[in-house]
């Protein structure tokens, strides 16, 4: 690598550190969502599938005001269901609920609306229920950390409007099940807003209809399958800039909807955008969205993974090499997050740990390996925390699972498998988990999924290395010792202090101009290994395990 690019990884390093680490901080020290998404699912969520979910609603600005019904469709997965329950935030008044045009009482406390059915609905049964409400929706305190509606304005004063809630789930704006297990298997956005704005949303656009004077409806809608907090809407004064994409099995629109004071910088973006897309699509596959488009939206805050509807808020700022490291780690959320998703909370590490680690691979694919290793030293060691392990708990919410270790320490977990297993097979594991229909859409995951995969996929049991990296707080550690003989050889004895652990260990032997690098097999009792020519000796030169190291006495 150059020195022009060791210099740039530097100033990458600084760039992306400085916003990471504002990241953990506030995510570590704050609450995860200003109403905590996920937990144990409870007895009546549990008795029923949302097959589908239609927004019908009124976005007014001026009053910072939702008003509408939502329609959801359900089917009983148990014998014979008699309560439906919903999420919902207590800021709406509910006016009625409805099935099949008649209204059904009904409760709304505690941010849960349940429903008692007068038929107990059978297993594989559909009913469908319109629930109108209204009422100002919990603003962002702190867009995307702290999520709800950013009621901004553009340059120009017009409104300029989003909403993220990836920590609450959509429950702070819509009924919704409120659990990543379950996902709506289509969604129809239809969005009433003043006349002279423009909404963007998930999936294709199907039309844009006249409301009542002054007003105008954009009717969107997916056909896939999505969790309840990437239904998003983004609304502003946007100019809609689009290139096309073709991919291995299908073509579509990347499509920016920017600002209009900032359009000239579209192109640009999504040249950028494609470029990431085939990067991605090379490693993970084809992009799951493909039928639908990717799309992105010029936001006031940060970022956000809305699936088709990549929140966009990095402000066209690139870093040392060249490149929007937001834009990259929201993308791959269409993938992590949006095409593989876990059903608990707890194995949050997959949707962001395996996105950070895409970043290293850019650079490794883009830049070489000297790239790849630094932007892991600089970037994600720094940010290792050892709070808590990374997997928690089962049955966690987004606040008990979120903090830096499920981005950094999971993606160095990453990096320490590849040493292990090698390459071309941690490849070949991260493409099978993205792309093979076990594990993507309506099959959400969980920990166990990955490690059964790399235990089928290696032909090893490596349960004890998941168990000391995901379900303990603290990694390994290494001890050692470096004895001279008299002879002027060294012997080093090492070994890990954790029992069952036994990752072997690379040693550098430096002696004069003379170096040499040897894998050495390293357990939880002492190895001897002999060195002749009184070596220079390091542990793990290179930087591929993840461990605390200690020198014995």
């Amino acid at each position: 690598m150059s020195n022009l690019i060791a210099r740039a990884c530097a100033r990458l390093g600084f760039t992306f550190l400085l916003l990471t680490v504002i990241l953990a901080t506030f995510a570590y020290a704050r609450q995860f969502g200003t109403f905590a998404s996920g937990g144990a699912l409870s007895a009546n969520a549990a008795k029923y599938d949302v097959k589908y979910s239609g927004l019908n609603l009124k976005v007014d600005p001026a009053r910072q005001h939702l008003s509408g019904y939502v329609d959801v469709v359900v089917e009983s997965v148990v014998p014979a269901m008699d309560t439906l329950e919903f999420d919902l935030v207590d800021f709406y008044t509910i006016s009625k609920i409805e099935r099949d045009g008649k209204t059904m009482p009904f409760t709304h406390l505690n941010h849960k609306i349940k429903l008692a059915l007068a038929e107990k609905l059978p297993a594989g049964t559909h009913a469908s229920f319109r629930i109108y409400y209204a009422g100002n929706p919990p603003v962002a305190v702190r867009p995307p950390w702290e999520g709800g509606f950013n009621w901004s304005k553009d340059a120009n004063g017009k409104p300029w409007i989003g909403v993220s809630c990836q920590g609450e789930g959509g429950k702070i704006w819509w009924p919704s099940k409120d659990h990543p297990s379950d996902e709506p298997d289509s969604v129809g956005i239809n969005i009433t807003i003043p006349d002279s704005l423009y909404c963007a949303a998930n999936g294709l656009l199907q039309e844009i209809v006249p409301a009542e004077k002054g007003w105008k409806t954009f009717r969107w809608k997916t056909r896939y399958p999505v969790n309840n907090y990437n239904v998003s809407i983004n609304i502003g004064d946007y100019a809609v800039v689009r290139r096309p994409y073709r991919g291995t099995t299908g073509t579509m629109d990347i499509v920016f909807y920017v600002l209009k004071s900032d359009s000239a910088k579209a192109p640009a973006l999504l040249e950028m955008a494609e470029e990431f897309l085939r990067f991605y699509a090379k490693y993970f596959g084809e992009y799951p969205w493909i039928k639908e488009k990717f799309g992105l939206a010029h936001t006031y805050y940060l970022g956000m993974e809305h699936q088709t509807i990549n929140a966009y808020g990095n402000h066209f700022r690139n870093n040392a090499l060249g490149y929007d490291g937001l834009m990259l780690h929201e993308m791959g959320h269409e993938w992590w997050g949006n095409y593989v998703t876990v059903r608990d909370w707890a194995d949050f590490w997959i949707h962001e740990g395996i996105c950070s680690y895409a970043e290293a691979l850019f650079l490794n694919d883009k830049f070489g390996m000297e790239a790849y290793h630094k932007y892991v030293k600089e970037n994600l060691r720094r940010r290792i925390l050892n709070h808590q392990p990374i997997v928690p708990k089962r049955d966690a919410t987004t606040s008990e699972t979120y903090n830096s270790d499920i981005y950094a320490k999971a993606a160095v977990v990453l990096h320490t498998l590849r040493f292990f297993i090698g390459d071309s097979l941690l490849l070949d594991i991260l493409k099978t988990f993205a792309s093979d229909p076990a594990y993507t859409l309506h099959n959400r995951v969980v920990s166990q999924d990955f490690i059964d995969l790399v235990n089928r996929k290696t032909g090893q049991d490596l349960d004890w290395f998941f168990q000391q990296y995901l379900f303990t707080a603290k990694p390994p550690t290494l001890e050692y010792k470096i004895i001279r003989k008299p002879d002027a050889s060294k012997e080093l004895e090492i070994r890990w202090r954790d029992e069952g652990f036994h990752m072997p260990v690379e040693v550098r032997a430096t002696t004069g101009d003379k170096v040499s690098v040897r894998r050495v097999d390293v357990n939880s009792t002492w190895q001897r290994y002999q060195f002749t020519g009184n070596p220079k000796l390091e542990i793990d030169p290179t930087g591929w395990i993840l461990m605390e190291v200690v020198e014995g006495k």
